[in-house]
């Protein structure tokens, strides 16, 4: 097993201080969720992490590390790029403690790990406001200049626009294989393809769905179950979020795979997720997470979230409340949605304001012992009623009238 983080311990990081993300049972692989209140601190503990674990892949120096970064030019010459080196050893703002097991003290083993594994490593950052936004296609390119793009921060939006420029290579390639009789290259493609498109059947809930290539325009349609056929860029907002998430994962595992000669390796690596959540519907939210967790076992999330789903939905997690500073018990995965949002999301019941009022204006009447009162309120609120207090109010109603 990879060396995964097993504590974020936040020093002095803004206005943020003085406390530790922990995951107790360290020889226990575990993911971790952060939430919390708007301005909690989520998306600056995720972009910190982004900016110490990227010192190690990055040749040049990280540009979110130090906000005086922003006066160096992209590409520094050796001595600053030496300077940035001792930089980074100095920020103690948020220390990243791993584990692995047999191992100890690993923190400085985990940082040298990182470096030496880079090309068999995956690690990236999907910020809150993502989409898929792939860039026309008209020729085949070089798989090089994808690996170039894979290590190199300031190319992150390049390789990911270029996603469906691999995804074309992968069929041209496909062809020249069935030329040259390349048997075992055509069936690891024809894996490689039928795994994607049995991932967004799950993802869109559609059986009948297919991927379809046009090799005319070198273009991909997902052709829905009812006869609709889009391309990735028409996806609507939360899954075209999602699938930016999904082909850069799927990609880079394919160039590690055939780096190693390995088609059967899953890579290890740690990812970040800003708001996994953003413009699904709450049933795929609870999906999200074991949908990755399952495709990539040996990638350890590291999620920040404001959603019930999320920080329910995985069993091998530690989830922490920024405003509380504390960690959320541990049969979070067995909780109601209603139940965490009074403990963990700050609503004082589960119900939605209007039925707070409605709920009050009946308790009054009650109290008053008015039936009438409650009559008159059941026919003002006759739309909104669901049947399971529509019955607990003719339940009182009919108490009411024993009494007189």
């Amino acid at each position: 097993m990879f060396p995964y983080i097993q504590q974020i311990k936040v020093n002095d990081c803004f206005t943020y201080k003085n406390f530790s993300i922990l995951n107790e049972m360290p020889e226990k692989f575990k993911h971790i969720i952060i939430t919390g209140k708007n301005g909690s601190g989520k998306t600056t503990i995720l972009n910190r992490i982004y900016a110490l674990i990227g010192s190690c892949f990055y040749e040049t120096p990280f540009r979110q590390v130090h906000t005086l970064q922003s006066n160096i030019s992209a590409y520094p010459n050796d001595k600053l790029i030496d300077h940035w080196k001792t930089k980074l050893k100095e920020i103690t703002d948020i220390e990243l403690h791993f584990f692995k097991q047999n191992q100890s003290n690993l923190s400085e083993l985990a940082y040298d790990y990182l470096k030496r594994n880079v090309g068999n490593y995956i690690f990236s950052f999907f910020q809150a406001h993502r989409k898929v936004s792939l860039s026309d296609v008209h020729t085949v390119t070089k798989e090089l200049d994808f690996v170039k793009q894979l290590n190199d921060p300031s190319k992150k939006e390049e390789f990911v626009s270029s996603l469906k420029q691999y995804l074309v290579n992968k069929k041209v390639y496909e062809a020249f294989d069935y030329m040259d009789n390349n048997t075992e290259t055509q069936n690891q493609n024809n894996i490689f393809f039928q795994k994607l498109t049995d991932t967004i059947i799950k993802v869109l809930n559609d059986k009948k769905l297919t991927l379809k290539f046009e090799k005319e325009n070198f273009e991909f349609y997902i052709k829905m179950g009812d006869g609709r056929k889009v391309t990735f860029n028409q996806l609507s907002d939360g899954f075209s979020a999602f699938m930016s998430i999904l082909l850069e994962l799927f990609i880079r595992s394919d160039i590690i795979r055939k780096n190693r000669n390995d088609f059967t390796f899953n890579p290890e690596g740690i990812i970040l997720i800003d708001e996994p959540e953003t413009h699904f519907h709450i049933e795929m939210q609870y999906e999200i997470l074991p949908l990755l967790n399952n495709l990539f076992p040996n990638i350890q999330l590291i999620v920040a979230t404001h959603s019930p789903a999320i920080i329910s939905s995985l069993k091998n997690a530690v989830v922490y409340d920024l405003s509380t500073k504390k960690e959320v018990h541990r049969g979070i995965a067995s909780s109601s949605f209603s139940d965490l949002m009074v403990t963990h999301f700050g609503l004082e019941n589960e119900f939605s304001p209007i039925a707070d009022k409605i709920i009050d204006d009946f308790k009054k009447a009650y109290t008053e012992k008015n039936e009438k009162k409650m009559m008159a309120l059941m026919e003002k609120y006759e739309e909104y009623l669901t049947p399971s207090l529509n019955l607990e109010i003719e339940f009182r109603i009919a108490e009411l009238k024993g009494q007189e």
